[in-house]
């Protein structure tokens, strides 16, 4: 499991997880409670993504300007990414509820540009899959 921060020019955290180890799921379940996220979500979400439900979770608190997104492994490069996208996406509709801003034109689209460039390690990520 890869845990990465990415600090958004002090506008947002994402906390990113790459191929959640369930056997550590308690550092994860640290990071959901800083941010006041639910026990019955927190058991929603491990739930849905240890028995694979779910390849990927965002989970947000606006309050706190701080999105995390857990990734389970993937076999292929290309459904990585496809995920990597999906999960970039709610943050960047989060993002953007939070300040109030359209989805629509340059601004959005520089986001999630940004934020799937920042959180495509695949290389590494990979290399991991067992």
């Amino acid at each position: 499991m890869i845990k990465r921060t990415i600090d958004i020019d002090g506008y947002w955290k994402v906390i990113v997880y790459y191929n959640v180890n369930y056997n550590f799921f308690d550092v994860i379940v640290n990071d959901l409670k800083s941010i006041d996220i639910s026990n019955k979500t927190i058991n929603n979400v491990y739930n849905n993504m240890s028995k694979g439900y779910a390849k990927g979770v965002t989970i947000t608190s606006i309050y706190y300007k701080t999105s995390v997104v857990l990734f389970n492994k993937h076999k292929t490069y290309y459904d990585y990414i496809n995920t990597i996208v999906h999960e970039a996406e709610h943050v960047k509709q989060a993002m953007l509820k939070a300040y109030r801003v359209n989805d629509e034109g340059e601004a959005p689209a520089y986001t999630i540009g940004f934020l799937v460039m920042k959180m495509l390690v695949l290389k590494i990520v990979m290399k991991l899959k067992s």
